[in-house]
């Protein structure tokens, strides 16, 4: 297949005023075993826009690849290259940053997973390529829950109960640069982390104790608070000016940060978010449009203003650009290409007897098995 020629015939202008199915794909996620309730947990393009990227419950990450149909060269379809399955729930995975369309054997993927040490991984082959090392106070293997890649992909920043992590890339092992946050971030986990696109030396992390903490330099700068629930996803927007923030169930919002002016907000939008699992939400890279999943089966998109200012004090609410059903179920994965009007969206959640879902347990729940949409979907922008 020629990737780009299937590419370019989505070169157009994004609107987000309705979605056009390009293809899906259920049935790599159908598993047999008793012990797994399966459900997706996000998609993510590589950089290179050549591959979605996926999280399931049944704690494996799958690689997908736009493939043209052998009979019809109109029609397209999601083909399965790779999967990678890890020990324990897979609580974060990211994309190495440099992944150039011309280099087919450097396509690395960054996961952590309950009990056990963070993984880089061969997303061309699936083989397991260096092992980073966390160990806790009695000096065992811990886990992290959360992971970023630096702009350069030179350095892992890592996040877990009370503080972060640094590895250098290149070195694999126990070798990092700790930075202690009990003091200053409520001694809470550190759920997400986020470069700035501009200021190299400036990152953002979220607690599920509903703080979020700026850093430059490897120093605390600020600490923003305003949140009713866990932050479960932290984006800047592409000029790095504004972070964008969102958090799990008992919090609809995701919230417009000024970082000119630091502790100030500057709008906010609605979603609907009913489980503690992480509910993504993407910014387009022109800055224009901000894409979220809901727990309705549909996605909220909003034009974003960059002129909008609080009208005495008050905190701005962007009206919707528009809302469209995609699944039968929870939307909890979206993420758009990186150069062209494509979107890919994922769906699923746990179904339990009290339907309160936690990205974070990991066994034991007893659950009841419902109607459900497990899928991924690639959709053309209109």
């Amino acid at each position: 297949m020629d990737t780009q020629e299937k590419i370019m015939e989505f070169n157009q202008p994004i609107y987000f005023k309705d979605l056009q199915l390009i293809c899906s794909c259920s049935d790599d996620f159908l598993v047999n075993d008793k012990e797994f309730q399966q459900c997706l947990k996000g998609c993510k393009w590589s950089t290179d826009g050549l591959s979605i990227l996926t999280n399931s419950e049944d704690r494996r990450l799958r690689i997908f690849n736009i493939e043209t149909d052998e009979t019809d060269q109109c029609k397209k379809h999601l083909h399965r290259i790779n999967e990678i399955k890890e020990g324990g729930t897979i609580y974060d995975y990211v994309w190495y940053p440099n992944t150039m369309q011309n280099n087919d054997n450097l396509k690395l993927i960054l996961s952590t997973s309950s009990r056990s040490p963070i993984h880089l991984w061969n997303a061309v082959d699936g083989q397991l390529e260096a092992t980073y090392r966390v160990y806790d106070h009695v000096d065992e293997v811990a886990h992290v829950n959360s992971l970023c890649f630096n702009w350069s992909g030179e350095e892992i920043y890592c996040g877990s109960y009370g503080k972060l992590n640094i590895f250098r890339t290149d070195r694999p092992g126990r070798e990092f640069i700790e930075i202690p946050t009990k003091a200053d971030l409520h001694r809470s986990i550190i759920s997400t982390i986020a470069m700035n696109p501009v200021d190299k030396s400036i990152f953002a992390v979220g607690t599920y104790s509903k703080d979020i903490g700026i850093y430059g330099g490897n120093q605390l700068m600020y600490i923003l608070r305003g949140h009713k629930s866990g932050i479960t996803q932290l984006q800047f927007s592409p000029d790095g000016l504004k972070l964008y923030s969102g958090s799990r169930k008992g919090d609809n919002d995701i919230v417009c940060w000024d970082l000119r002016n630091v502790g100030q907000t500057l709008y906010s939008v609605e979603r609907t978010v009913t489980t503690n699992q992480r509910i993504y939400f993407d910014i387009s890279s022109d800055g224009q449009y901000l894409v979220s999943g809901n727990c309705t089966g549909e996605i909220s998109t909003w034009k974003l203003d960059h002129n909008i200012e609080k009208s005495d004090g008050v905190e701005s609410v962007l009206p919707l650009n528009s809302k469209i059903s995609v699944h039968n179920d929870c939307v909890n994965g979206v993420s758009l290409h990186p150069t062209l009007p494509l979107l890919a969206t994922a769906s699923g959640q746990r179904h339990n007897e009290n339907d309160d879902n936690d990205d974070d347990d990991d066994d034991g729940n007893k659950q009841i098995l419902k109607d459900i949409d497990i899928s991924l979907k690639l959709w053309e922008i209109i």
